[in-house]
């Protein structure tokens, strides 16, 4: 993909005054967005208790949580942070009262985005991810006109997943299955072992999963052109039909957030066992964090791997931005 016209390093501020940039290589440009304003703080429960921050300060608290880039080389750390600093704001911006019932906008754990203020203090990236928070101010991701769905995960295995295929829904253009194997990408390998008896344990625990008192098998019945799991069926004395996510949710809940790391495994039966052997961490729906930071290593700019994660969509200045 060849470079855009925004640049990852000093001249990104001033390029992006105003202005949209094409979104994929050889596309047409899109429409301009409407002005978009962002705003100035968002309301965030952390550990506990609830506090209004900044919107600047919420990007760079959890830029830091999500990502911490080490042994890679200086330029990818910059590019790392810019791309983690525009999907974090993108996100804040586009879920305010996510949990509005509870009295604030967005929490501090998965269920929304990782925030620890403490990191802004403790983390030896602290003072680059500040760099690049104050490079990329106000920057969000837009898709004809409205805020983009930033969406991200830790490793997508080296093949991404469209996000109506794991959740279900109408297709979202820029959110699809796509390859995601730069050559220096290192994607995870995972295997687990978990006994038959415990999984029925744990699926009895869900009225979508309650197999009743036998477990006889868990097939998967449609994967998508990356070979993850879309639909998959448990059986016993019920049967089930359900998404791999789901079915991942639900086993994480009883065996732990790290044992089906994601969606993309086979799994075998080993006499009273079953073995999921899988590739990735995460949802597998949006920006690759493994892929892109092979991705910056490579040198590819901020446009370049966020528009190769979101085709269509443009990088656009949120009016009423704060200088950081």
């Amino acid at each position: 993909m060849a470079p855009g016209s925004i640049r990852s390093r000093g001249t990104l501020v001033a390029a992006l005054a105003g202005v949209a940039v094409v979104a994929a290589c050889n596309q047409p440009q899109l429409p301009q967005p409407a002005k978009l304003h962002l705003p100035d703080t968002v309301t965030v429960r952390h550990a506990g208790e609830i506090a209004s921050v900044p919107l600047e300060d919420y990007v760079l608290a959890s830029s830091l949580a999500e990502v911490s880039p080490i042994d890679q080389p200086p330029d990818a750390v910059e590019r790392i942070f810019e791309v983690q600093a525009v999907l974090a704001r993108t996100y804040a911006a586009g879920h305010l009262g996510k949990h509005r019932a509870e009295g604030f906008d967005l929490c501090d754990t998965t269920h929304c985005q990782l925030y620890d203020p403490a990191r802004v203090r403790t983390s030896r990236f602290a003072a680059e991810a500040h760099d690049a928070v104050r490079r990329t101010a106000g920057v969000v991701l837009t898709y004809q006109g409205r805020l983009a769905e930033g969406l991200y995960h830790a490793d997508c295995g080296g093949f991404t997943a469209a996000a109506d295929d794991v959740w279900g829904g109408a297709a979202v253009p820029y959110l699809i299955a796509a390859p995601d194997d730069p050559p220096s990408a290192a994607h995870r390998k995972w295997q687990v072992t978990v006994a038959v008896e415990q999984l029925r344990a744990v699926l009895n625990l869900d009225p979508r999963t309650e197999v009743g008192r036998t477990f006889d098998r868990i097939e998967v019945t449609d994967r998508d052109r990356g070979g993850h799991a879309v639909l998959l069926t448990v059986a016993g004395e019920h049967v089930h039909q359900l998404r791999g996510e789901e079915f991942r949710e639900i086993a994480n809940q009883g065996l732990g957030p790290r044992a089906i790391q994601s969606t993309l495994f086979a799994v075998t039966r080993s006499r009273g066992d079953l073995v999921f052997s899988g590739a990735g961490f995460g949802h597998g729906v949006g920006l690759c964090q493994t892929g892109a930071a092979a991705r910056a290593r490579q040198g590819e700019t901020l446009d370049a791997i966020l528009t190769h994660y979101f085709p269509g969509v443009l990088l656009t200045r949120g009016v009423g931005a704060l200088q950081y």
